[in-house]
């Protein structure tokens, strides 16, 4: 039996779609916060803790089976205070839940299922839950009286064991003894990498599959500082693949969350910022590379899903798309061979169908139950069949009408909280699109998001927000806020060379030392001093579906060492190596993003400093984007009004512009070439550069 929607709980008032999806359960569910847990402590219950998120396939799943059954919501009401937290909203809360169920049950996921007393200490934990029992996982209906039980007869054994749940969660990050990384993990990453790869296919490892964009810029610029050809041909043949396959939108562009098999052809049908934003980057980092057009294309079709799908109104953009539309994951994005005769025309369709790999009775199976699906997946074969799209126009307007024909379904829905975290990935993104292109369109979104930040995420007093003040309850900024947006603001400096950006970035960067920083072992944690809530302050390192915000703080904190003349910073990068030493030397390749300031430690960054106005800024530009350099930062010392940017890099005030002429100081570690005048000169410097 399931309930109808005319029960509200708690949820009732919240903001976040993920919670407002269960208000109308007839589960009782709390927001996280002190009234559930005085209820769970007055009436000594246990809680039964949720998290998920809005656009995650198997949390809909459960919720339809179990959190709307009135069975199991009677269950519930009567024998726990439930809880239900938005994963998304609240990171501290999921990272220190997941990672006491990696260490309860050995893996983790989403929907993430914890059961703790009332002092948030776990002593169970689990992920999906079916309603009942079948095919060998445990369902709610016997799971729950099984807690309950074991709650009520043996409450000194679940004492004792979460006791040791939290001591090891509060174990100490640092190694004994530790040494700084440096070339030699760099070489065991390459390695890894290597063993690993698809050479067929792209990616690394077997299905599923994640782009991990991450990885792909560490190994094209692992390429580039080594010489190592293989590895930037890793990067290269995934980015490629990735774009013609059906995680792909090939119709509406953006890139679906991960596939479920070896050649990208099946996804998991959820968009998310964080993937489009990462891959921007990446494919931005390719075209710098090699200039392929394909990279390029795909660049601004990226921008225009962004724009399309999930640009807000006030100019920052929205979390994800659903996986699901109309109670079906994917329905939204896959075509009947009927459906695609009617709108393309028999005749179209027979020529179009090997080169999409369209099929009549449909191109892929059901994941659950392995039949075939009876509906295909775009999905290109092959470089030279794009090709083939690209210089036929009618191939242009087909893909409007099904884009057209798709936009009257039923839409997944939209998650629209607007996260300074993967904000600040977009601002990164779109900043250094701008960059390497020169594309005022980019540039345009970038200022945007700029402004929108300034106005609605960083307080007067210099401090961060995890979301917009909505009038609910205010929730400061993570670790990750922090990281990310820094980077984005150091990137976006080279977009305008304002030089309030790179103050803003700075002040930030103070901020995140003072709340964040472990003064005794070195690193961040996640959640800010003094606003704890929580049994443990955890760290993270891992980078994993998105870079973690000590990997990004660590290149922060180098780059802004380096401008602002800080070599304390320097050394606070190089700690947070070391801090996660022992994690890093287990698995070198899952930490890509800290081995980012690892490369270019290892390779040294090269200032390059452009003195003059701003019309010689932009014909330096011009030249400097022909050179593939990922380590190297640019400032500009402009003739009028110089003070702003001395004030930050005092080192600005003795390069100059040299009698009217452009004039640019080419600096490596700690030490500057003779000053070069004019585009011609600054050609033939760097063509010198790039014979060393």
């Amino acid at each position: 039996m399931t309930a109808t929607s005319t029960h509200s709980n708690h949820l009732i008032h919240s903001t976040s779609p993920y919670l407002l999806q269960h208000a109308h359960n007839p589960v009782d569910w709390y927001p996280w916060g002190t009234e559930a847990f005085q209820k769970a402590a007055r009436e000594d219950k246990p809680i039964f803790l949720s998290i998920g998120y809005s656009t995650c396939h198997w949390c809909h799943v459960m919720a339809h089976e179990s959190f709307e059954d009135s069975t199991v919501a009677a269950y519930l009401n009567k024998y726990f205070v439930c809880i239900k937290v938005d994963r998304e909203e609240r990171p501290d809360i999921d990272q220190l839940y997941m990672a006491a169920a990696m260490r309860l049950a050995g893996r983790g996921g989403w929907p993430l299922t914890i059961v703790m007393g009332a002092d948030k200490k776990p002593f169970f934990a689990g992920t999906y839950f079916p309603k009942e029992s079948s095919s060998g996982r445990v369902g709610l209906l016997e799971l729950l009286p099984r807690l309950q039980a074991a709650w009520v007869n043996q409450r000194e054994d679940i004492e004792q064991a979460a006791e040791q749940i939290v001591a090891a969660l509060r174990q100490p990050e640092s190694p004994v003894n530790a040494q700084p990384l440096g070339e030699e993990t760099l070489r065991q990453a390459d390695a890894s990498f290597g063993s690993s790869f698809d050479k067929q296919e792209g990616g690394f490892g077997t299905a599923p599959k994640f782009p991990a964009p991450h990885n792909l810029v560490f190994l094209l610029r692992e390429g580039q500082r080594t010489g190592n050809v293989a590895l930037t041909k890793m990067a290269l043949q995934t980015l490629t693949q990735l774009r013609l396959g059906g995680i792909y939108d090939q119709i509406g562009f953006g890139f679906h969350r991960y596939s479920t098999d070896a050649r990208w052809h099946v996804p998991h049908f959820e968009k998310m910022l964080y993937d489009q934003a990462d891959l921007l980057l990446a494919y931005t980092e390719a075209w710098a590379v090699t200039g392929d057009s394909l990279y390029r294309q795909t660049m601004d079709e990226l921008l225009i899903y962004l724009q399309q799908k999930l640009l807000a109104p006030e100019g920052a953009y929205y979390a994800a798309e659903d996986a699901d539309s109309d109670g079906e994951e994917g329905k939204y994005y896959v075509w009947t061979w009927d459906e695609l005769q009617q709108i393309l025309g028999a005749e179209r369709l027979k020529e179009l169908a090997p080169i999409f790999e369209l099929k009549p009775a449909g191109n892929f199976r059901d994941e659950a139950s392995g039949h075939g699906a009876g509906s295909n997946i775009f999905h290109l074969r092959s470089v030279a069949d794009l090709e083939k799209l690209d210089f036929n126009d009618d191939w242009s307007t087909e893909r409007r009408q099904l884009y057209q024909v798709r936009e009257k379904r039923v839409h997944p829905d939209l998650d629209n909280k607007l996260l300074a975290d993967w904000n600040g990935l977009a601002l990164a993104a779109l900043a250094r699109a701008a960059t390497a292109t020169g594309d005022t369109r980019f540039a345009l979104a970038a200022g945007q998001l700029v402004s929108f930040l300034q106005e609605q995420l960083i307080t007067p007093e210099t401090e961060l927000l995890h979301l917009p003040d909505q009038g609910a309850e205010i929730i400061g900024g993570f670790l990750d806020d922090y990281s990310f947006i820094i980077q984005g603001l150091r990137y976006y400096y080279e977009v305008t060379f304002d030089a309030q950006v790179l103050e803003l970035a700075v002040k930030l960067q103070q901020q995140q030392l003072k709340y964040f920083w472990d003064e005794k072992s070195g690193g961040f944690f996640l959640t800010a001093a003094g606003n704890q809530g929580l049994l443990v302050r955890q760290k993270e390192i891992y980078d994993g579906a998105m870079p973690s915000g000590n990997s990004v703080a660590a290149s922060n904190l180098y780059y802004l060492g380096r401008i602002t003349e800080k070599p304390e910073w320097e050394a606070m990068a190089t700690t947070i190596g070391t801090v996660f030493s022992d994690q890093v030397a287990r698995v070198p390749r899952g930490f890509t993003a800290l081995l980012a300031s690892v490369q270019v430690q290892v390779a040294g960054s090269r200032e390059v400093v452009i003195a003059g106005t701003q019309e010689q800024l932009q014909a330096a530009l011009g030249v400097l984007r022909q050179v593939y350099d990922p380590f190297k930062l640019i400032l500009f010392r402009p003739n009028d009004q110089p003070e702003k940017i001395e004030d930050l890099a005092g080192f600005l005030k003795y390069q100059r512009n040299i009698d009217g002429q452009l004039t640019v100081y080419i600096c490596e570690n700690y030490t500057c070439q003779q000053p070069v005048t004019g585009i011609e000169r600054l050609q033939a410097a760097l063509e010198q550069e790039q014979e060393k």
